[in-house]
């Protein structure tokens, strides 16, 4: 199967590739660079820390847990997502085939191949299902995006990355200036 073939989820759901469906269409990822990484690894790490020192329940997962978007929205059939990191609070909702529920926190890390997709499709499905707040962290253009549900999703240029204040987590601060300036 090509990037460029219609599938289904299943189709998807069974590669041994880093692939997602958006819209139907098959999207294989690319290597990440390592800047990439580390900033998945640094935004993964804060949620996980700040969860367990507030004896929290909710689980941090980052880019190989699949987010069963087809199933969350009438209108979301054909999409199924690999989001770098997310957090979910319904721990009910996670079995070996992904996670059936919306995240709670959603963040996407831009590469070159991805980044429409992160500002675009991402971004729609993702105010579809409910997520109530989506960062975009745009390697390319040095800059993050904050999306929250509580103000229509409407973007907020962060511009301070290394203070940016988690919404939902009381005194969670991610701090990206390593990566961000």
């Amino acid at each position: 199967m090509v990037a460029s073939e219609k599938c289904t989820v299943a189709d998807v759901a069974a590669m041994d590739n880093h692939a997602e469906l958006i819209g139907g269409n098959l999207v294989i990822q690319d290597m990440t660079s390592p800047q990439h990484s580390m900033v998945v690894v640094e935004i993964a790490s804060a949620f996980r820390e700040y969860i367990k020192n507030h004896g929290g329940d909710c689980k941090v997962m980052s880019d190989t847990a699949a987010l069963c978007c087809h199933e969350l929205a009438e209108d979301c059939s054909n999409n199924y997502f690999l989001p770098d990191v997310m957090v979910v609070c319904d721990a009910s909702k996670i079995d070996d085939e992904g996670v059936h529920t919306a995240p709670k926190f959603v963040a996407e890390v831009t590469s070159k191949a991805t980044r429409k997709n992160d500002y675009g499709d991402k971004l729609y499905i993702y105010q579809k299902i409910g997520v109530d707040e989506y960062l975009v962290v745009d390697l390319q253009a040095n800059r993050i995006i904050r999306y929250l549900k509580e103000n229509d999703y409407m973007p907020e240029i962060m511009a301070d990355p290394a203070k940016i204040e988690v919404k939902g987590y009381d005194g969670l601060t991610l701090d990206l200036s390593e990566f961000i300036s």
